[in-house]
């Protein structure tokens, strides 16, 4: 005896009546309906970064390229002789990343902390600005 497989619509479930063997779904408006579903999930699904898994040695090295370039930006406001001066969002505009830094010195007698990366520090102002300043390299 010949048994049929009950055949059941991708998209609402219910059971295909007579038709196509190959029938998928009861009408066009199921059809249309599963479809529409499946690209709008693999579309959220491509727009949510996977996070990257870095090996130790990867992170650390990861970190020093973040700080080296903040040191290269900051040696760009400023020498040796004169400090510089820059509005916050245009240094990071400028892709400095202000989580990074080497060392932070002891706050100064007005209070002020600066936060350096290597030899170029800078310090926050309440204005928004950041003024940038060097010190002497401390090794040679």
């Amino acid at each position: 005896m010949l048994t049929v497989a009950e055949r059941r619509c991708k998209d609402c479930g219910t059971l295909l009546g007579p038709g196509r063997e190959d029938r998928q779904y009861c009408d066009s408006a199921c059809k249309t309906n599963y479809n529409n579903r499946r690209r709008r999930e693999n579309q959220e699904a491509s727009l949510q970064p996977e996070a990257e898994q870095l090996s130790i040695p990867d992170y650390i090295t990861r970190i020093q390229e973040i700080q080296l370039n903040n040191r290269r930006i900051l040696e760009g406001l400023c020498s040796e002789e004169k400090a510089g001066s820059i509005r916050v969002r245009d240094l990071v505009g400028k892709g400095f990343n202000p989580k990074f830094f080497t060392s932070e010195a002891e706050p100064t007698g007005s209070g002020n902390v600066y936060r350096f990366c290597f030899e170029y520090g800078y310090r926050l102002e309440e204005n928004g600005a950041a003024v940038i300043a060097c010190r002497k390299r401390e090794v040679s």
